[in-house]
């Protein structure tokens, strides 16, 4: 059973305890930093376990912090880095995100988040 799978059972539990998750959602704010300067559209993304959010989209990129299962967070772009394979399941794709206070912005694979092969990012939000 891949991580997603164990994963989004743990998440469906938590969603019936807390209540529905929102989808995308539109931002004027944008993040600083090299990806985008402009405004733009942000989208909302939940890890299905707890994920590190790195500094750059790789596992050899410095920690962060740490994103918590079934949280909301908001996403700004994604792009193609270093592959991810964990319990079975791989993934190339990271997405560049804020961890809220303290934490910033930052990279997580979206191996651990719900959704698609993008954590549901539309193919134009690519960074």
């Amino acid at each position: 059973m891949s991580i997603r799978r164990k994963a989004a059972a743990v998440l469906a539990g938590a969603v019936l305890a807390c209540g529905p998750l929102s989808a995308g959602t539109a931002s004027a704010a944008a993040p600083t930093g090299p990806t985008r300067q402009a405004a733009y559209e942000t989208y909302t993304v939940v890890p299905v376990v707890d994920a590190t959010i790195r500094s750059g989209p790789g596992n050899g990129h410095p920690a962060i912090g740490r994103l918590r299962a079934g949280y909301s967070y908001p996403a700004f772009c994604w792009l193609s880095g270093e592959t991810v394979v964990d319990h079975g399941s791989t993934s190339h794709i990271w997405i560049h995100l804020s961890g809220g206070p303290g934490v910033g912005n930052g990279w997580v694979s979206a191996l651990y988040l719900r959704g698609d092969e993008r954590a549901d990012l539309p193919a134009s939000a690519q960074c």
